[in-house]
This record gives structure tokens, sequence and C-alpha cells, in this order.
């Protein structure tokens, strides 16, 4: 460990070095362009409107430059603005908004002083215009597909994982688990890093803290290669408007579902400032059944005889849980910003599980049973810290950032097992587990632009991981009266993972052909320590990740992209960990500490086609993994109970070999101004190949799913989403996950002028979302059927506090559509 921290420590210093003296820089930089002031004041009677949201946009495409509140006396004041063309709005509750175009400020004449601008109160509605038009749920691009959460009704009352569940190419599983043409292997980041929420499962994430869902299938070498099925980003919400504002949401749910959240902002002058806290309180009821067929063989390898047995499960859980957010931006100059955020999550999850068990013999006579009773408690806490820096410079394109970023998630769960046998309490067991995961980032990236469509990027990045469990196992002695330690069985494993990265990438276009190519070079260093056995592994390798872009752009309309990349999927705690899970007695799971990372190399052929706000995305994917990760499942080495019935465990290994490949298609269609479709398909081909002890296993499947979602604005404000999916059979290494199907239904209005929404909500109307699963082997067969409570109807209420309503449909219009009004005093 002690040559890790060394390594670690002097990657940490040459951050500083790097960074420090640019600090130091940018407080003594300090360059000033352009400025806008002026007054504003009400129309008759001359007086002041302070507390006024003031907002400059660019002319070229309306964007936010910057903003700011008036003062009491109605003053307002934007300075350390660029050069350029810019149109101004104010904006007041209670006033029409008003704005001032053609405004423009240039070396000759830095500083517009607009005077008094006068607006008047009105008792009638004045004429409207579209002034923001309304996001598409999925916009496509080459490189990613954008996904605007805010469009989506279950962003209101849902978790992430059912935001997930519309997105093309995404799967999500019953425990949240998420998985992208058909691989479980995404890395999942939060503002384009790792955080404390990336290691939650997506149900575990509240949806109203997400602003948009970035699908990236095919990163360039800067990106961390973790991932081999790509990335999803989770882009938090920042409100970028001036002054203060905020939100305020109340959602209650069927099935005791409850959850509500608070985020302010505030932007004045060098700072931007913003804070939340969200409340959750999840319940999902739920079962597992199963019917497994055990085959025996005597000695010739024929078979001798067949067994059966049958489970029947249901569990509980409520899961509560807290987020606190605090994040700032501090303006130094303009062209030097530092920021920080930090994010704190504690919460608690109680839940049971009860498993009845029935044996048969091989005339499917009742032999015996037993019931397995689980209570489980886990208190969680989570801890993410971001210290950011970026730095831009006169020729454009050209930036530099750099960020520290420490997150850490410690859990304690305590469950007790309680056995019956023929309904006699025969056996109780305790187990009690501190899980923790503790991770450090220093990252630096530079851009340069060579020429007008050339530029260089570089970087480097440093991580240390430690996954952290020590599980203590229990058994009841009946005759003390007390718990006694199992040495046996408890397990303290400890996995450390230092990597050293850098990379370099190099673009240039050439007539209507662009190109990119990036190289990736990282240096790891990994230790498995189980403890409790004195056993230590040491992994260390070093691994290069090409990239390659080639972008045709035929005209604005019709572009195609070839990509090629090499990425990771290194094993997590839960694969390495050999603690074996004995919730299931008949069900035990356990890592494996000896697993590889996996490697593959994705190639992908794009294109991207508009007809006005019509678009079609279609891709082929070509994916070749050696040494994937993959759940294996075998008959127990030693007999559960002493009459003989046996059980499976099931652990991880590396395949030998795993081959997909397919095609995909994306396309947004308006219907009409008042109704629009995205819908998305995709068909992919696994080919897995293995093998274990001297046993050659293979399985192929053709496997699909589609998506629609349908987006009507039937009435003033009120949006009606109708959304489904299918997902037809898929594969694995020893059987299959079947067909699944599911329906939405959401709706919203706005109410209050606009500064407030009403969201109703039905998750899976028709309560289909259950989970089928086959798996077989030469001793075993095993039919199972598991779902959680999924037809749930949401009602919530969000509020939003000092909104001038930019982000609605529809917005007033005021002065401008009088030809300027009053604009003509300054």
């Amino acid at each position: 460990m002690k040559i890790y921290t060394y390594r670690y420590r002097s990657f940490l210093l040459m951050f500083l070095a790097l960074v420090c003296p640019l600090l130091l820089q940018a407080q003594q930089q300090s360059t000033t362009r352009g400025k806008v002031t002026g007054t504003l004041v009400e129309g008759d009677s001359k007086a002041p409107i302070g507390f006024a949201n003031i907002v400059l946009l660019s002319a070229k495409d309306s964007s936010l430059v910057t903003g700011a509140t008036t003062t009491a006396q109605g003053l307002f004041i934007l300075d350390r603005l660029p050069y350029g063309r810019f149109i101004l709005r104010a904006s007041m509750v209670g006033y029409p908004t008003k704005f001032v175009p053609d405004i423009n400020i240039t070396a000759d004449n830095p500083t517009a002083n607009l005077g008094t601008l006068q607006v008047k109160a009105s008792a009638t509605r004045l004429s409207e215009v579209e002034i923001v038009a309304q996001e598409q749920l999925v916009e496509y691009d080459l490189d990613k597909r954008v996904v605007n959460v805010s469009q989506d009704p279950a962003a209101q009352s849902g978790s992430v994982a059912e935001v997930m569940q519309n997105l093309p190419s995404v799967a999500v599983d019953i425990d949240g688990n998420v998985s992208m043409r058909g691989s479980a292997n995404v890395t999942i980041l939060i503002d384009g890093k790792r955080s404390a929420l990336s290691n939650l499962t997506m149900d575990q994430i509240p949806a109203n803290l997400i602003e948009s869902i970035e699908l990236i299938t095919n990163p360039s070498s800067k990106y961390n290669p973790e991932g081999t099925s790509g990335i999803i980003n989770l882009v938090l919400k920042k409100e970028k408007k001036p002054g203060f504002n905020g939100a305020a949401s109340v959602t209650a749910g069927t099935y005791d579902n409850y959850n509500s959240s608070l985020n302010l902002n505030y932007r004045y002058n060098k700072w931007s400032l913003n804070g939340g806290y969200d409340f959750r309180q999840r319940t999902r009821p739920g079962f597992r059944n199963s019917n497994t067929t055990n085959y025996y063989y005597n000695e010739a390898g024929l078979l001798d005889s067949t067994s059966y047995r049958l489970q029947e499960g249901d569990r509980t859980s409520t899961d509560i849980s807290h987020n606190l957010r605090l994040g700032a931006d501090y303006y130094l100059t303009p062209r030097h910003t530092l920021s920080a955020s930090a994010l704190y999550r504690f919460g608690k999850d109680e839940g049971t599980n009860n498993i009845n068990y029935r044996f048969l013999d091989e005339n499917r006579l009742l032999t015996r049973t037993r019931q397995r009773n689980a209570e489980e408690t886990e208190d969680e806490q989570a801890i993410d810290l971001t210290l950011g820096y970026r730095q831009t410079f006169d020729r454009k394109g050209q930036e530099l950032t750099a960020d520290l970023v420490y997150n850490t998630n410690v859990d304690e769960e305590v469950s007790i097992f309680r056995e019956l046998e023929q309904e006699n309490l025969s056996e109780v067991q305790q187990t009690l587990v501190d899980d923790g995961n503790y991770e450090f980032v220093a990252k630096a990236d530079y851009v340069h632009p060579i020429t007008e469509n050339s530029r260089l990027e570089a970087g480097f990045r440093s991580t240390f991981e430690r996954l952290d469990e020590d599980s203590r196992f229990y058994n009841y002695d009946f005759g003390s009266n007390q718990f006694m330690y199992n040495d046996t069985s408890s397990n303290h494993f400890v996995y450390d993972e230092l990597v050293h990265a850098v990379y370099a990438n190099y673009s240039n276009k050439f007539k209507t052909i662009s190109y990119q190519v990036g190289l990736r070079a990282e240096q790891t260093y990994t230790t498995s320590d189980l403890r409790t056995a004195d056993f230590q592994d040491e992994n260390n390798y070093f691994s290069l990740f090409p990239t390659l872009f080639i972008t045709n752009d035929f005209d604005d309309n019709n572009k195609i992209q070839f990509s090629y990349s090499r990425r990771i999927n290194r094993p997590r705690s839960r694969f390495l960990n050999p603690f074996v899970d004995r919730s299931d007695i008949f069900n035990i799971n356990y890592g494996n500490p000896k697993l590889k990372p996996e490697f593959v190399n994705s190639l992908e052929l794009g294109y991207l086609r508009y007809w006005g706000n019509a678009s079609l995305n279609s891709s082929i994917f070509y994916r070749q993994t050696t040494d994937e990760i993959e759940r294996f499942r075998r008959p127990s080495s030693t007999l559960v109970t002493d009459t003989g019935e046996p059980g499976t465990e099931t652990t991880f290994i590396n395949l030998s070999d795993n081959t997909a490949y397919g095609f995909e298609f994306g396309a947004n269609y308006p219907v009409t101004n008042w109704w629009k479709l995205n819908a998305s398909w995709s068909g992919f081909r696994t080919e897995l190949n293995t093998t274990q002890d001297d046993t050659e296993l293979n399985n192929a499947q053709f496997s699909w799913n589609a998506k629609l979602n349908s987006n009507m604005t039937v009435w003033k404000d009120l949006d009606i989403q109708l959304s489904g999916f299918y997902r037809s059979p898929s594969a694995d290494i020893q059987g299959r996950m079947e067909e699944m199907f599911s329906t939405d239904l959401g709706m919203k209005k706005d109410v209050l002028k606009g500064n407030g929404t009403i969201s109703l909500r039905v998750s899976d109307i028709f309560n289909t979302r259950q989970f089928y699963f086959l798996s077989y082997g030469p001793e075993f067969r095993t039919e199972s059927n598991n779902r959680r409570q999924s037809r749930i109807i949401y009602l919530g209420f969000t509020y939003r506090i000092n909104s001038d309503n930019s982000n609605n449909r529809r917005g007033e219009q005021g002065d401008r559509e009088e030809g300027g009004g009053d604009e003509g005093e300054y």
C-alpha cells in the first residue's frame, strides 16, 4: 500500500504544480471588455422597479450571455461582456416582458447606456409569440443522443430508472441496474464525472435532479474507457437565469411512495450559487417464484432420477433517502472560473424477504417443506466533493480545465435469518456488513485550436479507489441463548485500484470530411486483500485505448460517421468478493477474486438525416469482447441439508468470447404542431461461448426492443405523454430472459400563470412489467418469475419561485410587438 501512496502523492503534487500557477495568474488578471447599464421604471408613475430579472441574450442564437437583478432603485449593470450584438430582456411578475434589441458592444464603443426603460402594468393580456420552442424528448447527434428529462412526466415523480425505461437502446432490470445494447457494462457519470450517485442503482436516484441524459455508445479517448457498452451521463439541473429563483415540488403515489424537493439558485455579479434538498420514500412490495428440477446421474453418466423444488417468496422494501446539495461558481475574471460542489446523501432501507420451499420426489409427491424468513436493515451515507477550475483564452475554443473529486459511499447492513423446518424453528443466523467505497480523482484537460478546423486535446487522470467490505456471520446458540461468531463464514475483503492515464486527440477537417484520432494510455495497479484468509493477489497491467472518428457532412441535413474505440470493464467489488450471500440458502451467491478485466473493440457506422423538425438517426454496430464477465450457476458442491436436497451457487466467470452486432433506428416526427412522436428500434445478435470444467458452453440469440413516445398538447398548457416499450427474449451463457412489455401514461398542466405545474402519472398501466428467467445446466433447470409492484399512480405539484416563465411554451411579448415602445428614450 505504501508504494500506492507514494505514486499517488507524486501525481497529486504534479497536478497542484500545474494548477496553482494558473490560479495565481487568474487573480492577477482582470480584463473588462463591455458594459450595459440602465434603469427600469414603471411607465405611469415612473417609480423604479426593483429586483426585476435582467437577461442579456446573444442576437445570433438567443443563448444566455449573462444576467443580473435590478437594485431597489431599478438600476442594473451587466459588465465583463465580450464584443458582439445582443438582445436585453427585462421581466418582472405583474409586468409584460420588455425586449431591447440591437445592442452593439465593440472596441470603439464598449459601453451601452440604455437610459430609462419603461414598462406599463396592464390588466389585459398582451399578444403572444413563440419565443422558446419546446424541446424534443430525444435529440439525436452522430456521437450521442440527448434525452431532455424535463419533457418526461416521469421526471416529476419517478426515479431515473423509470425515465430510462423510455430511452433508446437502454434497458433496466428489476433492481434498477442498467444495460445498453444488451450489455450491462455501462459507465454512469454525473456531470461528466464519477460521483457518489454513480455508485447507486438508478431506481435510487430521483429523476427531478436531472436536466438531461446523454447516451454515448462510442466515446473518444478523452473519456474514461471504463464500460464496454458506453457511457450514460446524467446532467444535473443548474439554473442559469440571473437573480434568485428556484422550484419546489411534492409528489405522492400509491403504495406509500412519496418524494419532495426544493431547488434554489442565486446568480449575481461574479457569483452563481445553487442548493437543494430532496426527500424520497420508495416502497416496493414484490414476489419471486421459481421451479427447479434437479437431475441425478449414475456412475455411467445416465439419468438415474429427478427431484423438484418449488419456491414461493414475497418481499417488502421501504427505502427512505435524503439528498442535500450545494454548489458555487465564482468568476475570478471573465476568463477564469472556480467551481465547487458538495452532495450529502443519507438514508435507511428496511425490508423483509420470506421464502417457502416445497420439495417433491420424482413422482411429484410432497416430501417436506421449509421456510426462510429474513429481516434486513441498511443505513447508508454518501458524500461527493468536487473542486474545479476553468480558464478560457483569447483564441476561440482554447480552454483548460482541472478537477479534484472525492466521493464515498458507506453502508451498514444488519440481517436476521430464521429457518423453519416443518414449521419448527431450527436455525437463526445474523450477518453484519460494513461496506465502504472511497474514490479520489485528480484530472486536467486542455484544448488547443491549431487552425479554424483543427485542434489538439490532451489531458491526464489519476484515480485511487478502495472498496472495503467487512462481513461478520453469527449463528444463534439455543443453549446459551446468544449469537456465536462464525469465523468460517465471516469475511473481510479489501480491493484497491490505482489508475494513471494520459490521452491525446487530434481533429481536423478537409472540405466536408472531418476526422479525429486519439490514443489513451493507462497503467493499472490492483490488489485484492482477503484479510480473514490472509490472502493477497496483485494484478498490474498496461493498456492502450485507440479511437477513430470520421464524419462526412454532405450538407446541414445529411451526416454520416464511422467510429472505432477500444474499452475496458474492470470487475467491481461485488464481482470479486468471495463472501457468500445466504439470503436464499438454496441459491447462494459469491464473487470470484480471480476475475480478469474484459476488453472490447467497438465499431459503429451512423447516419443522421433531418427534414425540418423531423429527424432520423440510424446506426450499425459491432462489438467483440474478450474475457467477458458473466454470471455462472452450478449445483452446490455440498448438500444444503442432511436429507440431500441440492442447491445452486452463482458466481462470476470470464467468458472466452462474446460477439454482438446489430442495428438501430431512432426518429423524431412532429405529426402536427401539437403532437410529436419519438420512436426507436434496436436489434442485435449475441454469441457467447466458454469452457468450464472440460464442458464447452455456448449460446446465441437475436434480440430486439422497440420504444414509442407520443407527446400531445391537447388544450392550453396541458401535455399528455403515452409511452411504451417491448423487449424480446435475450440470452446469457446459461439461459435467457423472456420477453417483457409495459405502458406508461403521464399528464402535466401549467397553472398559476405558468408558475406552477400539476402532474399525474400512471406507471405500467396494464401491470405487465415482470421478469421471467430460464436458467439451465447439465444437472438443473430453473424457471423463475420475479416482479415488484410497478403499477403506481403519482400526483404531484411543482411551484417555480421568481419565475419569468421563459421556459414555458409561450411568453408575453410586451412592448416589442408595438414597435419598440419606450426603447427610444435611451
